[in-house]
């Protein structure tokens, strides 16, 4: 399936949350804001094209991030979920490596996206759900290629994001969450001076939140 087809499909789904009437209640019903923290692993998938010689200079880059998300979901069927959410991440992952074709620095900057969330309520106070969506990430890039001056710039992608988790309800309006995420960029080709540079990123997520619902 295509990054296109999936970001379609998740904001049909995020259509549907709010044209959705509510068959039955749940302490996870309604809208909601929180922020989240965790650790990051971030892979650019590089390589270095320089006189007809290639290489594939992938080290991961790792850290911590933060962030803010919002939402809104409601019970629909007896315990399943259905729900929409947004959010924003910053990183502090910063990594710099080489090989003979060159240097390279990679640092994601920070992230934006909106997801579907499908989930089933276990039990009154834990919700398990997974989540798929459209994520829009800058990473800032400085990159020597062999022969060639250093240079320093900022590089946008748009990807599909997957990921699983659980919401904890401590009370009627307080609630913890634990996940995982992936998410599949697409992929740039850059012409640098002294020869050329693709990278096609992937970046895996685990992230612990607490929210108020209102």
């Amino acid at each position: 399936m295509s990054h296109l087809r999936t970001i379609v499909l998740a904001a049909s789904a995020l259509v549907a949350v709010a044209a959705t009437p509510a068959l039955a209640q749940s302490t996870f019903d309604g809208g909601y804001v929180g922020a989240n923290a965790g650790y990051d692993w971030f892979n650019a998938h590089q390589r270095a094209t320089v006189g007809g010689q290639q290489s594939t200079p992938s080290h991961e880059t790792q850290g911590f991030n933060g962030g803010l998300f919002a939402g809104y979901g409601q019970t629909v069927y007896d315990n399943i979920y259905v729900g929409a959410e947004g959010e924003a991440n910053f990183y502090t992952g910063d990594r710099t490596y080489g090989d003979a074709l060159g240097s390279y620095r990679v640092q994601p900057n920070y992230s934006a996206g909106v997801s579907a969330r499908l989930g089933y309520v276990v039990q009154p106070d834990l919700l398990l759900f997974g989540r798929v969506g459209y994520q829009h990430t800058s990473i800032d890039t400085t990159t020597a290629l062999t022969g060639g001056a250093s240079r320093q710039y900022a590089q946008d992608y748009d990807g599909v994001k997957y990921g699983v988790g659980a919401d904890y309800a401590i009370d009627e309006h307080l609630f913890t969450r634990i996940e995982y995420d992936y998410t599949d960029y697409s992929h740039s080709t850059r012409d640098l001076a002294g020869g050329q540079l693709r990278t096609t990123p992937d970046e895996s997520q685990v992230r612990v939140g607490v929210g108020i619902r209102f």
